[in-house]
Order: structure tokens, then sequence, then C-alpha cells
């Protein structure tokens, strides 16, 4: 019996570790989310200034893969080779914007995973517990604001359900929908980090 209950002491404090792990990093991208934000503004930008780059060498390129393979097929002009050649450029530009996207995409993600364990957290666990000790400076109200928390902006996690490396793809046709995706992120986030801002 006391084997048991050792047991059941050490496994209910790997699970306030984990729970107090997982605050931890939604506290830490709420202190850099400013920041985080700044640097997906500045892609955005870079992004639409990309394309108005592209549409400017070539404005029919961004309707369609078939229209553009026909175009290149018979165009072979000189001038066709160059605009080739800056359409390249300008993709390799776009392939680097993403790169930097994709980093801050992960910092996100980190983010995101801690707030959906912590909308699964037991609140039960984290009552006046006498089993429990938590760190000074944290209380037992603290913790169950965070879960409570998580648990209503629980559905905004949704819009998150992708796989970003599959998704934001350097492809100068995409542009516009990377633009428009990154912005809905970025305004997601936003309102998650808002929410979660607890006292």
């Amino acid at each position: 019996m006391p084997h048991m209950r050792w047991k059941l002491q050490r496994a209910l404090c790997q699970y306030v570790t984990d729970t107090l792990t997982y605050i931890t990093a939604v506290k830490d991208f709420q202190e850099m989310f400013s920041e985080w934000m700044d640097c997906r503004e500045i892609e955005v930008v870079k992004m639409i200034s990309i394309k108005e780059m592209a549409d400017k060498i070539d404005p029919t390129f961004t309707k369609s893969e078939g229209n553009w393979a026909a175009f290149c097929k018979f165009m072979k002009s000189n001038f066709q080779m160059k605009a080739e050649s800056k359409l390249a450029e300008l993709e390799k530009n776009l392939g680097e914007v993403l790169e930097e996207t994709l980093e801050g995409l992960e910092k996100l993600n980190t983010f995101l995973d801690a707030v959906e364990k912590l909308a699964v957290t037991s609140l039960q666990v984290f009552t006046q517990n006498q089993m429990i000790f938590l760190p000074e400076g944290i209380s037992f109200d603290d913790v169950q604001v965070v879960i409570r928390t998580a648990r209503l902006i629980c559905p905004l996690l949704l819009g998150f359900k992708r796989d970003a490396k599959a998704f934001f793809l350097p492809s100068l046709h995409n542009v516009e929908v990377l633009v428009y995706q990154l912005e809905k992120y970025i305004n997601s986030t936003q309102k998650i980090v808002e929410d979660l801002a607890y006292k």
C-alpha cells in the first residue's frame, strides 16, 4: 500500500510539473509576442512586395500554372528568358522570407501546444490540495485561471491545424494565399495572447 501511495504521489508531482512547464511556455511566448508579431508583419510586407515585382515582370504569371507553362513554351525570346530569370530570383527571395516565417511558426507551435495541453488539464488537481506544493509566486487560483482560459480559447486552435512546412512553400503563384494565411495566423495568435493575458 505505501508503494502505491508513493507511485501516486510521484505521478501527481509529474503532472503538476508538466502543467507548470506549459504555463511557463505560455508566459514566455506572451513576453516575446510583440517581437514575434513584428517579424511576421515584416514578412507579410516582403511577400506583398515580391508579388508586386513579379506582377510588373509578367502580369500573367499569377493566373495559373497551365497558362504560365504555355506562355513559356511559345515565347522563348531573350526578353522572356530575362523575365524567367527575374522571376526565379524573386521565388528564391520568397523562399528566404518563408524560411523566417517557418521559424516563427515553430515558436508559435510550442505555445499552441502548451495552450492545448492546459485546456485538458484537470482543475480538480489544482484546488487547495494538501499533497501539492506550488512554487512561490504561483497560487492554485493562478493555475485555475490559466486552465479555464485555455479551455475557452481552445476552439481558436483549430485554425492552426495544418502542416506549415507543406503549406508555406515558395511559389509565386500562391503569394496572395500565403499572405492571407499568415495574416490570419497573426490575428488569431494576437487574440489568443490577449485572452490569456491573466493578471
